[in-house]
């Protein structure tokens, strides 16, 4: 879908909405109310109660899409009275997964009890819980359980999609490949990608759930560590009777074990195994900063040989990041060192990573190995079923691990729904059968097993690319790594950029779209919200950033100057601040009109060094945006990266570039190219203040411009 125009949204009137009714008239287990005796409610979101505009459509577009203001909050939900007992559903963990689930199947009447072993990891008590990302596909599935539930992430969560994403040459910092995962959420109409703080999405769905059934629907401290199956002495009925490890049991028609990657009731299920480490432990933190491109790009993942590191926008200033490094399970640090090892491991990469790692407090960064799980082919047995990490855990490079968890709860809600419906229509006309449980939990292992098998197998295969990156000719050759030295760029990486580059549109659109078909089940019609539309720069040129890195750096809202070369020995965010204020204080900002560099007191920049000359050289910007400088004849000449220009030849500078004034290790005065966003300079200097969702609004392209 293109952009809409403001002409479009102005002129055309409310009336163009359609009813869900006209658009999806076939739903085969839509209900006006949940019944009781075992039946569920429609799994069909309330109708916006704002009114929408119609979007013009992308020729890519397979179905309807409109685009749509943000609904109003929806009203305080309640399940609907019940003359009969309502099916019992026991959730083993109060996870992301757990929580969706509960919430689903409350909204439709089903009686639910979540089971968490430790509370305080909702809540975030005694530990940092960092974002998580959720992609358009799971956003879509959420919507479609419960629309107030989806509108409040969507509130309280960061837009990445609706920017420039993609992977990163973690020395240089320059683009390898990028990714487009706002047209491909639009065109679909499905909502664009987001990060939430993970504390902050299971609260919605903690909250969701008690508003509902009251506060001891969630109950905490129970450990749920085995289960059985058998027969209700009372009614005659097959239950299912989770076993906590004090001895407590939990019985219901059915259970879900949404316990994670260690999960119990797994264990119970298919026999004790181990998860299998990945080769990669991961450091991860949280910093106030705010980089020069924030408005344009959304997150980075940088590549090396055996280690990336991933950085993301996280809203309110800022920036999560995680960083990768192969080496053996259970390894420790000396405390207080965890931030001087990662200067170790990266702190020869480029400065997008090493700015992040000195914005964090020692005591922000945390570190844990990274486990996943082999695809399984039994989620089910009888009337216990598992859900998310316990049937599926995956490594996190795609981002999709929680979305997947998603996807599962949305469908058993959709399988349970659709056979409740069933039962409900054969008792007009007969008998009232019991639900079919195990048939219901069989249907829905094999509607999910074969799309979470090829997510996880695409996260395992992202996690070798990033690790395995080779940017030269010679790298990990031992010996040979000198070859290094001629920068030959090493076939795997020129292969791999080819091969991604064709395949990566279709990639994206199976991952965000390959579960529309579920969704298309559901009453839930596909919108995009106007305020998904790029902040940062107009939507049209998107493609003109996609393909042009140059154009892409030149839409960055920042400023640029020149910083005194620096040992980088301190990685503290007070170093990194008072690095910002020398610049700030030493070297104006190069603009149109120009920076003169010399000793002259009439020059712009006035250095005192025997190096530099009364009139060096000149910096300004170009009338296309780039910068240059130039040197003015000057008597020891000046040099970009330990290169001398010709006099009076303008060089084009890019960030990270050390212009030199004389000849560089002959007591020269050595400066590196900087980008500092905007509101550093209007905030005082000070990282973390800028929050974009609140800085400017969404880029509409008026028509005819």
């Amino acid at each position: 879908m293109h952009a809409c125009t403001q002409q479009q949204f102005s002129a055309v009137p409310a009336a163009c909405w359609q009813s869900r009714q006209q658009q999806q008239p076939a739903l085969a287990f839509r209900r006006s109310a949940a019944v009781g005796g075992g039946s569920s409610g429609a799994l069909a979101a309330a109708a916006p109660r704002a009114a929408p505009c119609a979007a013009a459509r992308s020729p890519r577009s397979t179905q309807p899409c409109r685009a749509v203001a943000a609904p109003e909050r929806e009203a305080p939900r309640a399940a609907a009275p019940s003359g009969k007992p309502p099916m019992k559903v026991v959730i083993a963990g109060a996870g992301i997964g757990g929580l969706v689930l509960a919430v689903g199947l409350l909204k439709r009447g089903f009686d639910v009890t979540v089971l968490e072993r430790d509370m305080t990891a909702i809540r975030g008590e005694g530990k940092y819980r960092g974002p998580i990302q959720i992609q358009s596909n799971a956003l879509g599935a959420l919507e479609a359980l419960d629309e107030g539930v989806a509108q409040r992430v969507f509130e309280e969560g960061c837009i990445t999609g609706d920017r420039i994403n993609g992977l990163c040459d973690g020395v240089t910092g320059d683009w390898y490949i990028k990714f487009d995962t706002f047209h491909p959420a639009v065109d679909m109409g499905l909502p664009v990608t987001r990060v939430i703080s993970r504390i902050t999405l299971q609260e919605i769905l903690a909250d969701a759930c008690r508003e509902i059934a009251g506060e001891d629907v969630i109950q905490n401290s129970v450990n749920i560590v085995d289960y059985e199956q058998g027969v209700d002495p009372a009614t005659g009925k097959k239950i299912a009777t989770a076993i906590a490890d004090d001895g407590r049991r939990f019985s219901g028609d059915l259970l879900v074990g949404a316990d994670g990657i260690w999960s119990k009731v797994r264990r119970k299920m298919l026999g004790d195994s181990q998860p299998n480490y990945s080769e990669y432990t991961c450091y991860t933190g949280i910093s106030d900063f705010t980089p020069a491109d924030i408005d344009t790009v959304g997150y980075r993942v940088f590549l090396g040989n055996g280690k990336y590191f991933v950085s993301s926008d996280v809203g309110g200033g800022k920036m999560q990041w995680y960083g990768f490094h192969k080496e053996p399970a259970n390894g420790t640090d000396p405390p207080g060192a965890r931030k001087q090892r990662l200067m170790e491991i990266f702190g020869s990469w480029t400065h997008k990573v090493t700015d992040l790692l000195k914005a964090t407090p020692e005591e922000a960064i945390m570190r844990r190995d990274i486990y996943d799980r082999a695809p399984i082919f039994k989620w089910a047995d009888g009337r216990v079923a598992l859900l998310g990490d316990s049937a599926h855990a995956m490594q996190p490079n795609l981002g999709q691990g929680g979305c997947m968890a998603i996807e599962d709860a949305y469908q058993l809600v959709l399988d349970l729904c659709r056979e409740a419906d069933e039962v409900d229509k054969e008792a007009a006309a007969g008998p009232r059968r019991d639900i079919d449980v195990e048939g219901v939990l069989n249907g829905y292992m094999m509607k999910r097993v074969v799309r979470a098998a090829s997510i996880h197998g695409m996260a395992g295969m992202a996690a070798y690319m990033a690790s395995t990156y080779k940017a030269y000719l010679g790298e990990g050759l031992g010996p040979l790594e000198w070859i290094t030295k001629f920068k030959i760029p090493h076939p795997g990486r020129v292969v791999g950029q080819v091969i991604m580059k064709a395949t990566m549109p279709g990639t994206m659109s199976r991952v965000l779209g390959g579960y529309r078909k579920s969704l298309a089940q559901s009453d839930r019609v596909p919108v995009c919200h106007l305020a998904d539309q790029p902040r940062g720069f107009p939507e049209s040129l998107f493609p003109l950033y996609m393909e042009d890195d140059d154009a892409l750096l030149r839409a960055s809202h920042a400023y640029w100057v020149l910083t005194p070369v620096t040992d980088g020995s301190s990685a503290s965010p007070e170093a990194l601040h008072l690095e910002f204020e020398a610049a700030k204080h030493q070297s104006p900002v190069i603009s149109r009109e120009g920076v003169t560099v010399g000793t002259g007191a009439g020059c712009d920049m006035v250095l005192t060094a025997p190096t530099v000359s009364e009139q060096h050289a000149r910096l300004h910007q170009c009338e296309a945006g780039d910068y240059h400088v130039t040197d003015l004849d000057s008597q020891l000449g000046t040099w970009v990266n330990s290169r001398r220009l010709p006099a009076r030849v303008p060089q084009r500078l890019r960030p990270d570039d050390v212009v030199s004034f004389g000849a560089p290790g002959q007591g020269s005065l050595d400066f590196k190219v900087c980008m500092f966003h905007n509101s550093l300079l209007e905030s005082g200097g000070r990282h973390g203040s800028y929050d974009r969702r609140r800085a400017a609004e969404p880029q509409v392209a008026l028509s005819g411009k």
